[in-house]
């Protein structure tokens, strides 16, 4: 009796490393699928800084010529309010 026990006890393990196994691969597969996501991204990511880049460039030099035709309007005098100071205190309980 302790024999068949000892068996079926060796099999319970034996099978349960194989799903432990099975499981470790899959959370490895899971993990080269976001290894190579992040990769991607990050490609992706500096592909667009550099059009950002690009695009910075083309308006900084087109901001200076712009500028400089453009007039600046006139500042208008205006009048001054009067400030108004609110003193009011709530309490909460």
């Amino acid at each position: 009796m302790a024999a068949e026990s000892l068996r079926q006890f060796e099999k319970n393990v034996s099978i349960s490393f194989g799903y432990v196994k099975k499981d470790l691969i899959m959370i490895n597969d899971s993990i080269s699928d976001l290894h190579e996501k992040i990769q991607h991204l990050s490609l992706n990511n500096a592909g667009l800084m550099g059009k950002i880049a690009e695009l910075e460039n083309r308006m900084a030099k087109k901001s200076p010529a712009k500028t400089s035709k453009r007039v600046a309007p006139k500042a208008k005098a205006s009048k001054k309010t009067k400030k108004k100071v609110i003193k009011e205190t709530t309490l909460y309980e």
